[in-house]
C-alpha cells in the first residue's frame, strides 16, 4: 500500500506516543520515519521493529548515559530515537579526528534523522555501512543489508566528508507493508479514548436522543 509521507507522519506520531513515548520524542519519530521514507529506506517496518523492542520498557531504562564511553543504557541497548534527541546536542562539540561511539543500540538507522538539520555533514558507521548526511545529500558506502539492522554493537559518529557510494534518492510517497501497518495502527490505537456512555451521549447523531 502507498502512502503520503504526511500520512506515514502522522501514523508513526501516533504509533510512538502509544508506546509511551512523550509527545515530544513522539514528534520525533514521526519526523524520523517521514525522513527515511523520504531517502527509500523502509521507515514503517523499521519504527514498527523499535517500537515492539521498546514496549513495556521503562523510559529511565532506554536514556543513554553520555558520560560513558561508549553511550550505554540500563535496558541493554539504547534507543536511536532518544539516543538521536541527545545526539543533535552534541554534535558541534566533536573535534575533527573525534568521534562519538555508541554501544549497543536498536534499530541503528533511526539515529540519521537526528543529523540532517544542521550546516555540516556528519558520518555514521556501523556493521560494514558508512553513511553520510549532509545538508543536500545522503550517500551510503558499503552493505545495504546493515541499513536494516533491528540491532548493532556499536555505532561510531564523527563530523567530516561524506562517505563514498551511492546517493540516496528522494521520494515523496512510501509503500508500507501490510504488517507494518498493522503493527503501527496498534500501538496508535492505544491513544485513543476508550468509549463512554457520556462521550456517546455528548458526541455527534442523535445520541441517546431520537426525534424522527
Amino acid at each position: 500500500m502507498t502512502w503520503s509521507l504526511n500520512e506515514l507522519e502522522a501514523m508513526s506520531r501516533k504509533a510512538a506516543r502509544g508506546c509511551g513515548l512523550s509527545w515530544g520524542l513522539a514528534e520525533e519519530a514521526g519526523r524520523a520515519s517521514r525522513w527515511l521514507a523520504e531517502h527509500g529506506l523502509p521507515a514503517p517496518r523499521l519504527l514498527a521493529d523499535l517500537l515492539v523492542q521498546n514496549d513495556g520498557v521503562a523510559y529511565g531504562d532506554l536514556v543513554p548515559d553520555c558520560g560513558a564511553e561508549p553511550w550505554s543504557a540500563h535496558a541493554g541497548r539504547l534507543c536511536p530515537l532518544i539516543a538521536g534527541a541527545a545526539l543533535s546536542d552534541r554534535l558541534q562539540a566533536i573535534a575533527p579526528g573525534e568521534a562519538i561511539r555508541l554501544g549497543r543500540c536498536a534499530v541503528p538507522v533511526l539515529l540519521l534523522p537526528a543529523l540532517a538539520n544542521g550546516p555540516e555533514t556528519y558520518v555514521v558507521a556501523w556493521d560494514g555501512v558508512s553513511v553520510g548526511v549532509g545538508p543536500d545529500r545522503v550517500t551510503v558506502d558499503g552493505s545495504a543489508e546493515a541499513l536494516s539492522l533491528r540491532e548493532t554493537d556499536s555505532v561510531k559518529i564523527r563530523r567530516g566528508e561524506a562517505a563514498k557510494g551511492r546517493t540516496l534518492p528522494e521520494k515523496a510517497r512510501c509503500d508500507i507493508e501490510p504488517d507494518a501497518i498493522e503493527v503501527l495502527q496498534r500501538f496508535a490505537h492505544r491513544t485513543y479514548a476508550p468509549a463512554t456512555e457520556e462521550s456517546r451521549a455528548a458526541g455527534a447523531g442523535a445520541g441517546l436522543t431520537d426525534n424522527d
